[in-house]
């Protein structure tokens, strides 16, 4: 006599026991047993669609779970388990709305707004994520993960010290996640805090020795450390097999462009590119060396091309923008420019009731508050539209860097100089420095220049430097060194031991340096340079320095735009491919009538550069 058989229900929480004991074969067996009796059973198709999910059968999964809903439309766990179907099939904008229909009827399933937040940070949404986010921390104030999910969509966002906080705060939750651990390295390299970095990237390798994206970050921070050699041993590390290789050889190629090697990084994204199919990334690294090697046009084309790939891929669009600049191709170079907004390395990001002004209107009579975003040079170039903005009729706010401050107090008419710090005063319009280029229109052949310069330092401490220093001999400032925090500090910086044949001209040579690296120490103390650099506190004391002297040679450092703005003599020493201001090949700059570039003819080529610049001396 055979057994009875077991009623659906019975077979249902059968099913059910075996899903808990992870035996999804076998549940889904019984599933579909219940499912072939009655197939109108509304929790049967619902479990069978998340044991497809379990099994890796995503189409079958979708179609399950769609039956599913035909029968219980108003069940949020069914939309939430099909929104995470669709997010596997990669049909994400369909997923959004399943998650977005299942927080309508159920705001409180964490795990859904946790993937909906995810799938919004996929999809490139990062400020609709960190509203999703916000709400969940508000509910679920000790859930680490979405601590750390909310830190990814500041980060992307460009509000990277509440990122920080974000991942911090993830990781006091949960001290042993190396994936937290990662997160704290990635925000602190962000902000060009590699010290601090590099103790949490190793700290995320030593809780999980082959964490490939740890190996990365490890790796990009002892590169901003100058530490090439050994960030390189972690990359090829990571390109031997994984995942994450055609990352890796991404940021071999940037080592070796900073290692002064762009034609092995070209062979290098070459082949990436041959392999691309309709991924924009390795084409937006072969852009990049191809800047690197000067081959401006070739680079266009590569950023180009990503762009008929993904319109809207950031990273191109950005670096396309220095491209076209420094071909001069203005109006639509800086229309491009506007992308760096969107970075996460964006320094400054402002939000204002007020509307952005790039040019659309009139300024007469109008209140205009303009904002510095990024380094001292930046402000010092860029301040000139504030005088532009004046005698448009506006009444200029400018803020500025703390130590930029005092230098700009006097800086024209019309123009009230704040520290960045303060609160601006009430104002109609506003736009960072950078973005007025746009709002003037400017082109090649109308860049704002006064030979003079537009900037004047103390007139009393003038009068007291040219009493200090050397009498009846030229008198030239030397910088040869930047922030080591920059990018491209590799690049643009000197080693002082290589600029000694210079000092033999018998000028008098005075030191502008203010950081001096320990590697320049020894040099220092044998060039003889008048070091007054200690009685510098801000800008302005430099530029009475400054004011004092003949002439300034510089690397690409804010010290090079002080000078010049303040109308003196420059010579500018540039690496190989210099930053997009300079233009390409050219010996001059239309944004200041009294400087003149030496630059290198090869990567790395300084050497050449120093003998040029000392010819040049002796004429």
């Amino acid at each position: 006599m055979k057994p009875p058989s077991k009623s659906s229900a019975a077979q249902f929480t059968e099913a059910m026991t075996l899903l808990r004991q992870g035996k999804h074969a076998e549940a889904e067996t019984v599933c579909l047993s219940v499912l072939k009796r009655d197939p109108r059973h509304g929790e049967a198709l619902h479990l069978a669609g998340l044991l497809s999910l379990q099994l890796g059968h995503f189409g079958e999964g979708v179609a399950r779970l769609r039956r599913a809903l035909a029968l219980k439309p108003k069940d949020a766990l069914v939309h939430a388990h099909l929104g995470l179907a669709l997010t596997k099939r990669g049909q994400n904008e369909e997923a959004l709305a399943s998650f977005e229909r299942s927080l309508g009827l159920n705001p409180h399933l964490l795990e859904t707004a946790m993937n909906y937040g995810q799938l919004l940070l996929h999809v490139e949404r990062p400020a609709d994520a960190l509203a999703v986010l916000d709400r969940v921390v508000a509910r679920h104030q000790n859930e680490a993960e979405a601590h750390h999910q909310r830190g990814h969509a500041l980060f992307e966002l460009a509000r990277l010290d509440e990122a920080l906080a974000a991942h911090e705060k993830a990781l006091s939750l949960n001290p042993t996640s190396e994936h937290y651990q990662l997160g704290v390295a990635r925000a602190l390299c962000q902000l060009r805090r590699p010290d601090e970095a590099l103790v949490f990237a190793e700290q995320a390798l030593r809780l999980k020795p082959d964490f490939d994206l740890a190996m990365l970050s490890r790796a990009e921070i002892l590169l901003a450390l100058g530490r090439g050699d050994e960030g390189r041993a972690m990359i090829e590390a990571v390109m031997k097999d994984g995942p994450r290789k055609r990352l890796a050889r991404s940021w071999l190629g940037k080592l070796l462009i900073a290692s002064h090697q762009p034609k092995r990084a070209l062979m290098i994204v070459t082949e990436d590119c041959e392999n691309a199919g309709d991924d924009p990334i390795p084409y937006v690294n072969r852009g990049t060396v191809f800047a690197a090697l000067n081959q401006l046009q070739e680079a266009l084309l590569s950023y180009n091309h990503a762009l008929t790939l993904k319109p809207n891929h950031l990273e191109a669009h950005y670096n396309r923008a220095f491209t076209l600049l420094a071909l001069g191709h203005f109006e639509e170079g800086w229309r491009e420019y506007e992308y760096r907004l969107q970075r996460p390395q964006g320094r400054l990001r402002r939000s204002f009731h007020a509307p952005p002004w790039l040019g659309a209107e009139p300024l007469l009579d109008r209140r205009l508050f303009i904002y510095s975003e990024q380094g001292f040079g930046d402000t010092i170039q860029f301040a000139r539209y504030g005088i532009m903005a004046a005698d448009a009729g506006a009444k200029v706010t400018l803020a500025v860097q703390g130590a930029l401050s005092r230098l700009f107090r006097d800086l024209y008419p019309g123009v009230t100089v704040i520290d960045e710090n303060e609160t601006a005063p009430e104002f109609d319009l506003h736009c960072p420095l950078l973005s007025l280029p746009i709002g003037f229109a400017t082109t090649l052949e109308n860049i704002p220049a006064w030979p003079g310069g537009y900037i004047t330092a103390p007139a009393d401490e003038v009068v007291i430097w040219r009493n200090r220093l050397p009498q009846g001999r030229r008198r030239i400032g030397l910088v040869w060194s930047g922030n080591t925090a920059h990018n491209n500090d590799a690049n643009r910086s000197i080693a002082l031991v290589r600029l000694l044949p210079l000092l033999r001209s018998g000028d008098a040579w005075v030191s502008l340096q203010k950081e001096v690296r320990a590697a320049d120490h020894a040099a220092l103390q044998a060039a003889g340079l008048y070091d007054l650099t200690d009685e510098l506190t801000d800008f302005a004391d430099t530029a009475a320095l400054v004011s004092a002297l003949d002439l300034v040679i510089a690397v690409d450092t804010s010290v090079a735009h002080l000078a010049a703005a303040l109308g003196k003599p420059v010579w500018l020493m540039l690496p190989f491919a210099s930053d997009f201001r300079w233009l390409a090949k050219r010996e001059d700059s239309p944004w200041y009538p009294g400087m003149r570039l030496f630059r290198q003819q090869r990567p790395g080529d300084w050497d050449g550069v120093v003998t040029r610049v000392a010819a040049a001396l002796r004429i």
